[in-house]
Order: C-alpha cells, then structure tokens, then sequence
C-alpha cells in the first residue's frame, strides 16, 4: 500500500540546515495498523508528513497504491489526498462553527456528494463511532474524546485507503485514548483499514500489528 524510498527531508532554520530525515525506506501493506515511534526529534511526525503527502521531501520517492505521489503536481496531491487518504491530528482539527454532523460530511461535500447522501453517510459513520445523540452538537460542547472520536469519523466517511493520525492521544485521558484506539482497532480489524499513527506512549503499541522505530532520522536497528 505504501513503499517509501530513501526519502529525506532537510530545513532551513535561518542560515543553518537541518536534516529530519536522513534517507528512510519503509514499507506498509495493506491492512497494516502501523505505529511510528521515536523520541522527539527522531523525525517521526515529518516522515508521517512525507507519507501523507503533507510535505514535500527533498529527495526520495514515495508510492501509495501504486501511484507515484512524489511525481504528482500540487493539484493532483490535493485530489489524491481528497479521494485516499484520511487525518486525525491531535488538535481535532475541527471547524467550531460547524456541528458534528457538518465536520464530518465536509470531506464528501468537497468531493461532490449530493446533500441528502452525504449527510446519510455522515449519520451512519457517528453512529458506528458512538456518537448518535452527540450528532447535532458543536464541538465546545463536547469532551475532548468525543471531539477526537468527530475527527475520526471525518475521517473515515468517504471510506479512505489509508487513515493517517498524529499523536491522536496526546490530549486525551487515559480512558478517552483507549476509546479512540479501540475505534482504530476495530475499523481496522473489521475494514481491514490501513492506519499508520505516530505515537510516544508505549501503551498504545499493545493495539498495533508492527511498530517502526525512527532516531536521529533514521530507520532504528
């Protein structure tokens, strides 16, 4: 499903350059549950980055179901992402203005779902994350794991190839982590969805079939 080649990733800090990632090649099957490790600064959330086509890498090749992304122009990148690929960031990423519903059909509404099928999708995907009654609510109005558990269902409803999650424990407490890993669990168990998640709690590694170790951007022995 994924195969990355020699891929680094260098930035400019003022006059000084800096390597995150120091030619790292990985590859990830289909209906692998992954997680990224490393400690800070081993370069885990820029190499999920690369693999999600977030950033670009100064050399190397990234191939997802077997298409080149890295030969993709910028537009080509955004519609891949939009048809593919699915993320959960830390922060939920939601808009606030918008209810749970409304967050979670955005993705289908961008792709061009007509209104009645989209919110329909929108339903049934809350529901299969426990959020039913929680639907119509704006996400100041709801806990933190339930914020995350909307973020999930964003992004799985237009039933993506590949989920990719940063850190999506990292403000949640020790009950709302093991709900929202539990739901990775499950759809990955049930859907045989492909998850690859960065991640620094060694708990969470119970709930994944393989767990690639980065330090000092590089692939660790």
């Amino acid at each position: 499903m994924i195969e990355a080649k020699d891929i680094k990733r260098t930035f400019l800090m003022g006059k000084v350059e800096v390597q995150a990632l120091k030619g790292v090649s990985l590859n990830i099957e289909k209906g692998e549950f992954v997680a990224i490790v490393g400690s800070s600064g081993s370069g885990k959330t820029t190499m999920l980055n690369q693999l999600g086509i977030l950033d670009t890498p100064s050399s190397g090749q990234i191939i997802i179901d077997s298409t080149n992304v890295s030969e993709l122009s910028d537009r080509e990148k955004i519609r891949f992402r939009l048809n593919n690929l699915g993320y959960v960031f830390q922060d939920y990423a939601l808009i606030p203005t918008l209810t749970a519903h409304e967050n979670v059909y955005l993705p289908l509404m961008m792709q061009g779902y007509p209104q009645k099928e989209l919110e329909e999708k929108a339903t049934n995907i809350l529901e299969a994350v426990g959020l039913s009654e929680r639907m119509h609510h704006l996400p100041s109005e709801m806990s933190g794991g339930q914020q995350q558990r909307v973020s999930i269902a964003r992004a799985l409803v237009h039933e993506p190839k590949i989920i990719f999650a940063d850190e999506p424990c990292a403000n949640l407490d020790s009950t709302a982590s093991r709900q929202v890993l539990e739901l990775f669990s499950d759809f990955n168990k049930k859907n045989e969805q492909t998850i690859v998640m960065v991640t620094h709690e060694e708990w969470h590694l119970d709930y994944v079939d393989r767990v690639i170790t980065l330090k000092d951007g590089m692939m660790a022995d």
